[in-house]
């Protein structure tokens, strides 16, 4: 009994000993993680450290080429998600999953099997994505892991054979490499917890979509709360060795009403922060929510414009900062369309336009993801390093109106060979060049009435009686502003502005803001998500009031839905028993 006591306290202080060096070993390469977390965070990296070992030394199929990159990628997702409705929660529900995905490459990085589209459009993914197991599983993690990169090492060996016979009676010009190299990244960021009182929040939902309660001419209405945190691991052939959480937390209102002619107005108004605290709060959304009700009341019994349009617009707040998101953005990747793609090389419309002006000479435009905020608001398109592994840089795109530079993920472009940190997405293995935080600004800024005025001026020059003002839109619509709610008709004669319903807006290309007639001296920061939902990458664009030369927006077509054949119930009790306990119930 007395030998094994003693054994036991070696062994006893020798775990102790041994974690103490290991401590300072994590230390000392950047690894920091919290106590309760470490063990697990040693076992995911271990397996996919173990497999890619393995599988840069054995993976090979006869005598044909073993990788020459190969990368593994594991999402642990905690996510949270609750909506209410006029009172009422609709739903609760909080889930753990786990994601991996795995890339090989075959070839080398001037030609390996990537990006090849015979013949489709889109741009094909770079690996699979599969679910993994959510315990910290040894076993369980490296048999995912061995199964996705056998199968996609042999994808990648067909995808390249298939790649060079595509190539074999094609005239090429010399094209950029495949895939450029990278320095190797370390760093092991501390996980976190997805902590917060699920009580407290489901109560403040049912209290905040209680208000619609005062706005009788609303049909639908919600109030939705998302949070989803991600830790996201990275190991790649190159050395590289990350791991990233992110927190997101959206809440959304929305609402819709019907005219009396039938026409359906929807109207939703989102908010995307990294913490629950930078969230508004409780009384800037009811606030808010009030303001949303009230406006569809009244766009509600406006007139519908009663013809098509297509002149002069002055587009403020969310709707200059989603045209700039949707008609500028996307024009200044740097990054190559698949080969193979129909059409041009090019994904973006401005790449010829290099030293060119693309905006007038008092814009500047600057990509910067490591500013975390602008005033006091936070910016959501904050991050350190990539989704390809790639720190992030600054970029200057646009200065005083002429293209500058590119942004750039890993699949580099003409005279672009290397990544500025700009590869992007919450789907891993669709990683395109994406914005993270995008300042648009320009010099010798105008007020509203300074905008309004020459707006009117501009109409008097075309002979038109009005011109169009938008100052609201729902995000989720399409076309280069979203769906356009609150629009005003701005006429010649008076400056008189007048709610208008049913507008959609088109023809807007990125070549006609070269015509942009003024900008605002404000800045409206827009916190946006874009991408595949539930998959969405964040980012954020900062840009002030723009007046456009010209935009077309479309007056409504078709037949509309008739109107409810009977009042809202909760109102009609209202009315018919005006002493119910109903009336009185708080928002």
């Amino acid at each position: 009994m007395k030998r094994t006591t003693k054994m036991q306290r070696r062994r006893s202080v020798f775990r102790t000993t041994a974690g103490a060096i290991l401590t300072c070993l994590a230390l000392a390469l950047g690894l920091v993680v919290s106590g309760q977390s470490q063990q697990g965070t040693d076992i995911v990296f271990r397996a996919m450290n173990d497999e890619l070992t393995r599988s840069m030394s054995q993976l090979q199929l006869k005598e044909l080429q073993k990788p020459y990159f190969a990368q593994y990628v594991i999402l642990d997702e905690d996510e949270y998600s609750a909506e209410a409705t006029f009172g009422a929660l609709t739903s609760s529900h909080r889930s753990r999953n786990r994601y991996g995905q795995t890339q090989v490459r075959i070839g080398d990085y001037d030609f390996d099997n990537s990006e090849f589209n015979p013949g489709r459009g889109g741009s094909p993914a770079t690996g699979a994505l599969y679910r993994t197991v959510v315990d910290d599983n040894y076993a369980g993690l490296r048999h995912d892991l061995w199964l996705a990169s056998d199968a996609m090492y042999k994808q990648a060996i067909e995808t390249l054979s298939q790649k060079r016979a595509y190539l074999q009676n094609k005239v090429q010009e010399e094209q950029p490499p495949d895939f450029s190299k990278e320095k190797a990244v370390r760093a092991i960021a501390q996980r976190r917890n997805l902590e917060f009182d699920q009580a407290k929040w489901e109560a403040q939902l049912r209290e905040w979509s209680r208000i619609f309660r005062e706005y009788k001419d609303v049909q639908t209405s919600g109030v939705t709360l998302r949070a989803r945190l991600t830790h996201r691991y990275m190991v790649n052939s190159e050395g590289t060795t990350t791991l990233q959480p992110e927190l997101l937390v959206s809440l959304e209102t929305g609402a819709s009403v019907q005219a009396p002619d039938g026409m359906r107005i929807g109207y939703s108004i989102p908010f995307h922060a990294r913490s629950f605290e930078d969230l508004p709060s409780p009384q800037v959304f009811a606030d808010t929510i009030r303001q949303l009700a009230a406006n569809l009341t009244s766009v509600r019994a406006a007139p519908v414009l009663e013809a098509n349009y297509s002149g002069p617009v002055l587009l403020t707040g969310a709707a200059s900062t989603e045209m700039f998101a949707r008609v500028l953005a996307p024009n200044l990747y740097g990054q190559r369309a698949p080969l193979g793609t129909r059409g041009s090389n090019n994904v973006s419309d401005l790449a010829d336009r290099m030293n060119r002006p693309v905006l007038p000479p008092y814009f500047t435009v600057i990509d910067d993801p490591g500013q975390k905020r602008v005033g006091d608001r936070f910016l959501i398109g904050s991050y350190e390093i990539d989704d390809q592994g790639v720190p992030a840089k600054r970029v200057a795109l646009i200065e005083d109106g002429l293209l500058n530079n590119m942004l750039m993920s890993r699949r580099p472009g003409q005279d672009r060979l290397q990544s500025n940190g700009h590869g992007r997405s919450g789907y891993p293995g669709r990683e395109t060049t994406q914005i993270g935080n995008l300042f648009v600004t320009a010099k010798q800024g105008k007020s509203y009435d300074e905008l309004k005025k020459q707006l009117i001026n501009l109409a008097k020059e075309e002979k038109l009686k009005y011109a169009l003002v938008i100052k609201g839109v729902s995000v989720s619509g399409g076309g280069p502003v979203g769906s356009p709610v609150l629009v005003y008709k701005v006429h010649v004669a008076d400056g008189r502005e007048e709610l208008i319903r049913g507008a959609s807006a088109s023809g807007l290309s990125v070549s006609s803001l070269r015509h942009i007639q003024a900008a605002g001296k404000d800045a409206y920061v827009a916190n946006r998500l874009t991408g595949i939902q539930g998959a969405e990458t964040p980012v954020s664009v900062i840009a002030p009031s723009v007046l456009l030369e010209e935009m077309e927006l479309s007056r409504p077509t078709g037949a509309q839905q008739k109107p409810a054949l009977m009042t809202h119930p909760y109102f009609n009790s209202l009315e018919a028993s005006p002493s119910s306990p109903s009336r009185a119930v708080a928002p």
